[in-house]
């Protein structure tokens, strides 16, 4: 079998690095999605408890619904550039509390999940 590797990698080198350079990001790309879907699966991660280490996106992932939701309960405009702030930075600029936080995501998101109910 080395023999074979040896040989691509003298006759075909542009070809041989393409094909380990694919092959590494499949195995990448691979790992992280089977490891991102065994992580949201567990049910320990729905609906968690609002924590002052989150962000909004994984608030929103937590919840199932769409980042833009989580923001425009909270008063939030889409675009504001605290997407990847934690809570507690985004509480202390929006003026509110984390419970307070918390009720709104609870009622944005039961309400969604009606009108969205495959999802």
């Amino acid at each position: 079998m080395w023999h074979r590797v040896k040989d691509l990698w003298t006759h075909n080198r542009v070809a041989f690095l393409a094909f380990v350079i694919v092959l590494c990001l499949t195995t990448f790309f691979g790992v992280r999605t089977v490891s991102q879907t065994i992580y949201w699966a567990d049910p320990a991660r729905q609906n968690q408890a609002l924590a002052e280490w989150m962000t909004p996106r994984y608030v929103a992932r937590s919840y199932g619904v769409p980042p833009e939701l989580v923001k425009a309960a909270w008063g939030m405009a889409p675009d504001n550039p605290l997407r990847r702030a934690s809570l507690d930075t985004i509480a202390a600029e929006i003026g509110l509390p984390l419970a307070e936080m918390e009720r709104r995501v609870t009622e944005a998101a039961a309400a969604w999940h009606q009108g969205h109910p495959d999802e």
